[in-house]
């Protein structure tokens, strides 16, 4: 299993967080407050924590104590909005393990996370490339082949296979579609999940006695292996 970075964001999850570490490779969970990282935690291997915090105010650096507390040997990386001196040294103070100040680049954010699992002694088998039965997904180059043939798709194609592909054998809902690979560009009634899913199936699966996207009825949709087909 990749790491499992848990974000807590009380807002929506930024699209320029998440994008970048699931594309590294990263399982990202979002959560909006403490109760829900409580629940989490509890009954999933968190590797790290990652804190948006847009505020300086006590409350939300309280934050970094209580989670330091709870879950001392997990490492706390702080987004914070302000440079100020007083408000980074309070965040290591708080028990953040690491500071980052928004905005930055995403590059960045990848190299300190990866810095903070080798610290901590999490096992790092982020993979630039995904395989699923005979699709092979090159994260880096974006480039996806299927068996030996290369399947050319545009970026949004990319970004929803890859979305299928990292919850490999799972069911994703339409409306989780939408909010992690279109980012709210579209209201929730709209159709182009179902538009995008046939672009993808002509791409990936036609031709192929073995049909890896699936449709879920009443639900969404899975990328299959034919050993999880049933």
């Amino acid at each position: 299993m990749s790491p499992l970075i848990v974000l807590v964001d009380e807002n929506e999850a930024p699209a320029v967080i998440v994008r970048p570490l699931e594309q590294a490779g990263y399982q990202v969970v979002h959560v909006r407050n403490m109760s829900y990282v409580s629940s989490y935690a509890a009954q999933n291997p968190v590797s790290l924590l990652l804190l948006n915090i847009k505020n300086e105010q006590a409350d939300s650096q309280g934050l970094i104590r209580v989670l330091q507390q709870s879950y001392p040997h997990v490492p706390i990386l702080a987004m914070i909005s302000s440079n100020e001196e007083a408000h980074i040294v309070s965040c290591f103070e708080q028990g953040a393990h690491d500071v980052m100040v928004v905005p930055f680049y995403p590059r960045v954010l990848q190299a300190r996370i990866a810095n903070l699992l080798r610290i901590f002694g999490v096992e790092r088998d982020v993979k630039k490339a995904i395989e699923a039965g005979d699709l092979h997904i090159d994260t880096a180059s974006r480039t996806v082949r299927r068996g030996e043939r290369k399947l050319e798709l545009t970026p949004k194609e990319f970004d929803l296979l890859l979305h299928l592909a990292i919850h490999l054998n799972q069911v994703c809902s339409r409306q989780q579609i939408l909010k992690d690979v279109w980012k709210h560009d579209y209201i929730a009634d709209t159709n182009v999940v179902d538009v995008y899913i046939r672009h993808l199936r002509v791409k990936v699966d036609k031709g192929q006695k073995f049909k890896m996207i699936r449709t879920e009825r009443g639900i969404g949709y899975s990328l299959r292996t034919p050993t999880e087909a049933n």
